[in-house]
């Protein structure tokens, strides 16, 4: 009868003698899921990180220009708070205070569009009668950037001018405490001119 010792030496040496000892099974290789378009292209990427230094707390300097060589109507009463949203998919912005002696709010919505590669800008607030809508290509840099839109002035007398205008809504980040929103207006057969100007400075 074989000792236990002498059954381990049994085992040893078969082993050496290339005796087949049982492998456990590995699982087989699988490809990573494939994400439908529309997955696939909501996901943030580049050009969504351009919106990253405009998250946060600020003041606002509103100044607005009512023809081209006018003096501009100042506010300094106003606050913004922007955030990311969605999975840093949109950033929102709440703007709101007091401009030339009257509540001032807005509510705006900034993203990138992957499919079809462009910025794209809505507004709603207390100055227009209408929501703006402005898109954009990529173009400029992280730095600078703009999209354009256009609509119909009510204009500030009592009774609506009904003009059509163009528009131009350009981002400056000077650095990540400070960033300038630019709009400028064209009329027909009129040279374009800024019409309003924010600049932004984070709140410490």
């Amino acid at each position: 009868m074989k000792t236990i010792p002498s059954l381990m030496a049994a085992l040893g040496a078969a082993v050496l003698l290339g005796s087949p000892v049982p492998v456990p099974a590995q699982p087989a290789a699988t490809s990573p899921p494939v994400l439908p378009a529309s997955v696939r292209l909501a996901l943030p990427g580049e050009a969504h990180r351009w919106m990253d230094p405009l998250v946060g707390q600020w003041s606002v300097e509103m100044n607005v220009f009512t023809g081209p060589g006018q003096s501009a109507i100042t506010s300094k009463e106003l606050t913004a708070r922007r955030e990311l949203i969605l999975g840093g998919r949109y950033l929102r912005e709440e703007l709101q205070g007091v401009f030339a002696g009257n509540p001032a709010s807005r509510v705006a919505t900034l993203s990138f569009n992957n499919l079809d590669e462009r910025w794209e800008l809505s507004t709603i607030d207390t100055f227009e009668p209408g929501q703006m809508w402005y898109l954009g290509r990529v173009q400029g840099s992280p730095r600078r950037f703009e999209l354009h839109g256009e609509s119909t002035e009510a204009g500030s007398g009592p009774t609506p001018t009904g003009r059509k205008r163009q528009l131009r809504f350009e981002f400056e980040i000077t650095d990540n405490n400070r960033n300038v929103q630019r709009i400028y207006v064209k009329y027909p057969a009129q040279p374009e001119h800024l019409f309003v100007e924010q600049i932004f400075t984070r709140r410490q």
